[in-house]
């Protein structure tokens, strides 16, 4: 067996697999001791391969796990939930408190975030993998897990300064799209940062290049970690976390079974269907979501959309290990 491969027993255990798959994904895969010994485009590629191989594996013969991990998503912790806003507005505010979300962070790139709150005079409290929202997209993750069920559905990012229901709890919210913002953040509020990055430069056209676009994420963390987590006001405690992951498509991390399961979802990671539309069959490739008329695409096959982004090796908004969890790290200032 491979040093990363997932071990043979995890898969045939009883009860929920999520909880030993994602200690292999932090302590294995993505581990603090892999990214340090090895350079970035060999983390990448041999990571995403053995992420691959799994879900491959999960996919043949273990489906029932991505069922487990859709109840997962009903169990993880929210940007809403620390922050104190899915409390009743009588209720006691608590002391103000600290989320941060870089826009597409995955699971890959945790070892840089433990690296900096060391090097910065940070306590990491706690650092582990949760579930996201589904379908792993910006827009579904601010109405259910920032904004809340009364918000209107389309609300993104770039909106939530101005969103009352934030104000009237307290919450002062910046939506930073560059790697240097300089805002003055109050103090004795709860902070809501919202950084673009990474997903703004996995859009970008070079995202077809494998061999660049990681190790220049990597080396821009520092600048954005010197912008958000370090610029915000000392005591109080700090969650950084993503809304959706992304896989990458490069070398051996795609799947080379042939499925009809993405024309179905007119060659995308998911689709919510019209009412007019006929909502697909079961399918061993596509987790269904029959209230909500959704379908996204299990595991890492490939899809072939129209446009520039056919080209692009990493992507978002199906149903894979990569997109749906997502980091969740608890810190504070030393």
């Amino acid at each position: 067996m491979h040093s990363l491969d997932l071990p043979s027993d995890v898969l045939i255990a009883s009860g929920s697999r999520i909880p030993a798959i994602a200690n292999w994904l932090l302590h294995t895969v993505w581990s603090s001791a892999r990214f340090a010994a090895v350079p970035r485009e060999e983390y990448l590629r041999t990571g995403e391969a053995a992420v691959t191989q799994a879900e491959e594996l999960i996919s043949l013969g273990a489906a029932r796990v991505w069922d487990e991990l859709v109840v997962e998503t009903t169990r993880a912790p929210t940007p809403r939930s620390f922050l104190g806003l899915d409390v009743h507005p009588t209720s006691a505010q608590a002391s103000p408190r600290a989320v941060v979300v870089f826009d597409g962070l995955s699971l890959r790139e945790l070892p840089l975030l433990l690296a900096l709150a060391g090097q910065t005079g940070f306590q990491v409290d706690e650092a582990r993998a949760i579930a996201t929202s589904l379908p792993t997209e910006t827009i579904d993750f601010v109405s259910q897990r920032v904004v809340g069920p009364d918000a209107a559905h389309g609300l993104g990012p770039s909106q939530l300064p101005s969103v009352k229901a934030l104000k009237v709890r307290g919450v002062h919210a910046e939506y930073l799209d560059s790697l240097n913002p300089r805002v003055a953040l109050p103090t004795g509020k709860s902070l809501l940062l919202w950084s673009t990055w990474p997903d703004r430069l996995f859009k970008n056209d070079e995202a077809r290049f494998d061999t660049q676009l990681f190790p220049q994420f990597c080396d821009h963390v520092a600048t954005l970690w010197k912008y958000t987590v370090q610029a915000i006001p000392p005591g109080m405690p700090i969650v950084i976390t993503s809304d959706h992951g992304y896989i990458f498509f490069g070398g051996t991390a795609e799947s080379a079974r042939e499925s009809a399961a993405a024309e179905q979802l007119r060659q995308q990671r998911h689709r919510v269907f019209e009412e007019q539309a006929p909502y697909p069959a079961p399918h061993p490739d596509l987790q269904r979501f029959p209230a909500q008329r959704l379908a996204m695409l299990r595991g890492r096959l490939k899809t072939r959309p129209k446009g520039t982004s056919s080209k692009h090796l990493y992507q978002h908004g199906g149903f894979s290990l990569m997109e749906v969890l997502v980091p969740w790290v608890l810190l504070h200032r030393n």
